[in-house]
């Protein structure tokens, strides 16, 4: 074996970084959950349940386009 040996089987990981996404996700799965106990309340018409989509889509574009233009140096 070599000195630069980067098996890190045995280490810890790394407990402070908390990945937003996944944040985001458990508390869209959690309303999807009190959605579904509540009783599936009625959804809005399907025209729109259009324009929440392309609502949504511009929300989640511009989360990106903003986020990708920031500096990884902190």
């Amino acid at each position: 074996m070599t000195g630069n040996d980067t098996n890190t089987a045995g280490a810890t990981p790394d407990t402070r970084h908390r990945s937003p996404g996944l944040v985001l996700l458990g508390i869209a799965a959690l309303l999807v959950a009190g959605w579904g106990l509540a009783g599936g309340p009625d959804l809005p018409p399907a025209a729109d349940l259009g324009w929440i989509a392309v609502a949504g889509g511009l929300v989640i574009g511009l989360i990106l386009i903003v986020t990708g233009t920031r500096s990884s140096r902190h």
